[in-house]
């Protein structure tokens, strides 16, 4: 069976969609050497490098310019992922809503959230102009679609119309790198780098708005701590101003490296988490792999996900929210219980079952 799967978010900074394929298709690679994996890949300035697998996986790394590629795709449903890399193509996987043109392969499309589709004004133009028009009609065209939770998998039902029938709740997968401890030289590294000098709460994500990032830094300013807001990862849209005026005790990383981040995670107090939605959560997991407690919005994909092993706040009520940042910091068994918590929970998350999972689903289509 061909299976072809679209790894252009996978590029040189991946985030969370990004993230997802690259340890979905390091546990395919582990799990399946029968079927033959075509991985798909096109920008007009970025290679696709990533990963080293076995004889039956070929990638397929084009020049075609991505938002050229996109529009076309999506507008015209061309061309064909079978004309574009030369094969009979049996499955097309697209980890986002859109579904990737084909003659006559099984479609597959994961679906991470709906945020984006239910609130276009706080993307990219790139996406107001593709979701509202086009998600409904290409999951409903979906032959099958990935949920990364149930919290999704209930959206794409009560929202969409998809029959439940035809959607598989995966969820992701813990990558074992975060749960080896950073070494002495890499603490201090990041430490150095980002002038680690007292104890710190550490953001993950990219800066965009559903993240609630100026809830997050109005709470650190009124819970006035002896501690620092360290905020990881890439510049996200619509934040900038934000970013410029967020304080001394402030410091945004922009996009880091898995080992400054794991080096991050596990000397913070803890995690801060306060998205007014998601669909999963990566940090999460990451998070409970390091070892370090959980903060974030009292919002069910989070119950879903980490259970009781988080602190749950609306993050809405600067008060609250000031105020749990405080027990965090002051009570040092809270976070101790929140740790073991963690501990028990991560062992139910798995890259190589979730691929595992992937796998029997292209077999029954």
């Amino acid at each position: 069976m061909n299976i072809c799967i679209d790894m252009r978010p996978a590029l040189s900074r991946a985030t969370g969609v990004g993230v997802y394929l690259q340890n979905l298709v390091k546990a395919l690679a582990e799990i399946d050497p029968e079927n033959q994996y075509h991985l798909f890949s096109s920008s007009w300035s970025e290679r696709y490098r990533n990963g080293t697998y076995g004889r039956n996986f070929h990638i397929h790394d084009q020049h075609w310019p991505g938002k050229f590629l996109h529009f076309a795709w999506n507008r015209f449903s061309f061309p064909s992922i079978e004309s574009m890399l030369g094969i009979h193509v049996d499955v097309a996987h697209s980890p986002s809503p859109l579904l990737i043109p084909s003659k006559g392969a099984r479609r597959v499309t994961t679906v991470h959230d709906l945020y984006f589709y239910f609130h276009p004004e706080h993307t990219t133009r790139e996406i107001q102009r593709d979701y509202p028009a086009l998600v409904k009609k290409h999951c409903q065209q979906s032959d099958a679609i990935i949920a990364v939770s149930e919290y999704t998998r209930q959206q794409l039902v009560e929202h969409l119309q998809v029959a439940s029938s035809r959607i598989y709740t995966i969820r992701h997968g813990s990558d074992p790198f975060f749960e080896e401890r950073a070494s002495d030289e890499e603490k201090k590294q990041v430490a150095t780098a980002f002038a680690l000098e007292r104890p710190f709460f550490l953001f993950v994500g990219a800066a965009e708005p559903r993240k609630n990032i100026p809830q997050l830094l109005a709470a650190f300013r009124r819970a006035k701590l002896d501690a620092d807001l360290i905020l990881a990862g890439p510049e996200g849209w619509k934040l900038s101003d934000v970013m410029a005026n967020s304080g001394p005790r402030v410091r945004w990383t922009g996009y880091i490296s898995r080992q400054n981040l794991r080096a991050l995670y596990q000397q913070a107090l803890a995690l801060l988490l306060p998205s007014v939605e998601e669909g999963f959560g990566l940090p999460i997991i990451e998070a409970m792999a390091c070892e370090t407690p959980i903060l974030a919005s009292d919002i069910p994909v989070f119950h879903e996900i980490a259970q009781d092993a988080f602190l749950p706040i609306d993050t809405n009520d600067t008060n609250l929210f000031a105020e749990g940042l405080r027990q965090i910091y002051e009570q040092e068994e809270l976070r101790k219980q929140l740790i073991e918590k963690g501990k028990a929970k991560i062992k139910r998350f798995s890259w190589r079952e979730s691929a595992q999972k992937t796998l029997e689903l292209y077999q029954h289509l």
